[in-house]
């Protein structure tokens, strides 16, 4: 395009203030954008205004590592599609993203395909913002989150009462247990289909003394790339269960978030797809393989990570219909 970017934002954030610099530019097919710098934090603003009839959610927002996407009003004719970088270290490929994204409106024969067009650039360059900035979850993280999604949903389909399901999905939150209602708590092991044993976090994570019951669901998968049953589609399965809920709806996208996919970057997981080979459910109870504080018998001891053997708690195995008694 014929106006650097870069100079644009160097010269607005050379000039200092604590105010919102913007420079009008106009693209070849008549399309009015705007390059802006916000002072006072050195966030850089791209917005492209539309009219104010095309159809666009005036609640739009979406967000992924270091940049946010939203519409602003202009009054009674536009309105701003507005693409804020506050992330300033991504800079480079924040110019890159825009450019790219100037090119595609610019071949745009009709205003009214714009949504359309930043959508597909969002997605197409959402992943490499979060490769950039090291942040996307490792295959490890996300085949545990895909296995506890999956269970979430399984919850959810035997269920009317989905604020409770949402709720007692605590992982994100931090406790012992992936899932926990009162003093019924439930665990979720994922792993890739060859492997033996399990992976225990901590002395607490099985320790069923201080609870009324404590399942454990082991869950093996394959993984293959460009699969169809991704973590992105289970995500956008459990929205659509419940679509008609908002509170809930973002509920389910703040515990998201603190598992470590913000809202609208699950777009990103979309590249493994999982096959289910087994699933299932075991009693944590006296007998069961497990270190507790009290088989470890001292104090100073703890944090202690540990694997067992699957086929070592074989005669402990139960069915999610006892689960859902219990738990739902």
């Amino acid at each position: 395009m014929k106006n650097n970017l870069n100079e644009i934002w160097t010269k607005q954030y050379d000039a200092g203030g604590n105010h919102i610099e913007r420079q009008q530019i106009q693209l070849k097919n008549g399309l009015i954008c705007f390059v802006g710098t916000i002072s006072v934090s050195g966030s850089r603003l791209f917005q492209i205004q539309i009219n104010k009839r095309i159809p666009f959610d005036d609640n739009y927002l979406k967000r992924f590592h270091g940049v946010e996407v939203r519409m602003i009003s202009g009054g009674n004719e536009f309105k701003y599609i507005s693409i804020i970088l506050s992330d300033t270290e991504l800079l480079d490929v924040f110019s890159m993203f825009i450019e790219d994204l100037v090119q595609a409106l610019e071949d745009l024969t009709d205003e009214i395909d714009v949504p359309n067009c930043v959508n597909r650039k969002i997605s197409n360059w959402a992943r490499l913002f979060a490769k950039l900035s090291g942040q996307l979850l490792s295959r490890e993280v996300q085949r545990g989150l895909y296995g506890e999604l999956t269970v979430l949903f399984d919850i959810l389909k035997f269920s009317h009462d989905h604020v409770k399901c949402i709720g007692s999905w605590t992982g994100p939150e931090g406790t012992n247990q992936d899932f926990s209602n009162g003093s019924t708590a439930l665990e979720v092991k994922t792993t890739k289909a060859t492997a033996p044993s399990v992976n225990i976090s901590n002395e607490l994570q099985l320790d069923w003394t201080a609870l009324s019951n404590l399942y454990l669901t082991v869950i093996h998968v394959d993984e293959i790339n460009n699969g169809s049953d991704t973590l992105e589609k289970l995500i956008v399965q459990i929205k659509e269960r419940i679509s008609n809920q908002p509170n809930l709806l973002m509920l389910f996208d703040d515990k998201l978030d603190r598992a470590g996919i913000p809202l609208g970057e699950e777009a990103n997981y979309n590249k493994i797809g999982y096959v289910i080979r087994s699933k299932k459910f075991y009693r944590i109870q006296d007998g069961f393989p497990v270190l507790i504080n009290s088989t470890i018998n001292e104090p100073a001891i703890h944090n202690v990570k540990y694997q067992i053997d699957v086929s070592s708690f074989e005669d402990f195995e139960t069915d999610f219909e006892t689960i859902k008694k219990d738990f739902i």
